[in-house]
């Protein structure tokens, strides 16, 4: 997929991006913050490639997460602003997840803390080092000030020249090692790879078929209407039954699944990190997700965390419970009740928009 990066200096767009993320902006500039400069990410297409989705579903969700437009060539551009502390030579990205903290130094070392769950980096031969946990701005900062602090005192000396170019630099050179790391994992584990491909495309089929659902019964109850008389699709019974197929599917192989996995936004995902009975461990549900909205639960765990060969040597031992951790599903129901409102609305608006045009 391809992304082009570029700054902007349209002032409708910075007050935009403050707006949107006004409330992450004032806690960094009360952090000593500064505002260093706007930029844009342009993606091609919708994120559609050649070859099939790619980056689709994750462009999709930054429509609603981020300051995004749409050009009439179906380019999407989505619109952040970087901050810098000077006195640290560290940039923060404020966007729809939450905040990103980058640091360089001048021996190629890395370090980058970010305040929302995301898979950590503890890779000395790279030099790249990443800390992620759902925890306050103010938290991060001050952990990641300690951190450059150790460094400092090791002799270590951080890149002063803060620079859009040296920005990145670094955030591709995340992107790069998360990539590689990926496909080593599906490399690793084929079997696991193929099942949740083969879950993303149920999950797909499944959402395609529900979006034409709604048309499909206006039809049934309307056939005479214009808006859908000439519609080539599926009877009403087999649209329902591959809806149903598809789901079945994708939870049954969900749950064959040693590893769960995300392909574009779809597949599998632990939601819930709840202490354990035996005090081993924590407990964690692995879910069917849709453009990362946790839909169906599929089976507990308990997952231990093992060192082999230390601390830089984490290995996750996950043993399946005999039953669903029910509070943990109500639990993570609850936190996303806004994103299913929104899916909600999204669907029911099409059945609306459909029945209103037969009608």
């Amino acid at each position: 997929m391809s992304i082009t990066y570029q700054q902007t200096t349209d002032k409708k767009i910075h007050d935009q991006v403050r707006n949107k993320h006004w409330l992450d902006i004032n806690e960094l500039k009360l952090l000593k913050f500064e505002e260093f400069c706007f930029f844009g990410e342009t993606v091609r297409a919708l994120g559609f490639s050649p070859l099939g989705l790619n980056g689709f579903l994750g462009t999709l969700i930054a429509l609603f997460k981020e300051v995004a437009k749409v050009e009439s060539n179906l380019n999407v551009s989505v619109y952040n602003v970087i901050m810098v502390s000077k006195e640290y030579a560290t940039y923060a990205a404020p966007f729809g997840l939450g905040v990103k903290f980058y640091t360089s130094f001048i021996d190629g070392t890395c370090v980058i803390s970010a305040n929302f769950e995301s898979p950590p980096i503890d890779d000395g031969k790279e030099k790249l080092y990443k800390f992620a946990a759902p925890q306050s701005i103010e938290v991060v900062w001050k952990n990641h000030q300690r951190w450059i602090d150790k460094l400092l005192s090791e002799g270590k000396h951080k890149v002063e020249d803060l620079s859009f170019t040296n920005y990145l630099q670094l955030t591709q050179r995340e992107d790069t090692y998360m990539l590689k790391r990926r496909k080593l994992a599906i490399t690793s584990d084929s079997f696991s790879a193929l099942i949740s491909l083969t879950i993303f495309m149920c999950l797909f089929i499944t959402y395609f078929f529900l979006f034409i659902l709604f048309p499909n019964l206006a039809h049934y109850l309307y056939p005479a209407c214009w808006f859908v008389r000439n519609m080539n699709k599926p009877t009403l019974v087999q649209n329902v039954l591959i809806v149903f197929v598809s789901i079945l599917t994708s939870w049954l192989l969900a749950y064959m699944q040693k590893k769960p996995l995300i392909v574009e936004g779809a597949g599998t995902k632990f939601f819930g990190h709840s202490p354990s009975t035996d005090s081993h461990g924590y407990i964690s549900t692995k879910w069917l997700v849709f453009v990362l909205i946790p839909i169906i639960p599929v089976r507990s765990y308990q997952i231990i965390e093992e060192y082999p060969g230390g601390q830089h040597n984490e290995r996750l031992v996950i043993k399946p419970l005999e039953k669903l951790d029910w509070a943990q599903v109500r639990e993570t129901i609850w936190k996303s009740k806004i994103l299913y409102i929104i899916s909600a609305l999204v669907v029911f608006g099409l059945g609306a928009w459909s029945f209103w045009e037969c009608m």
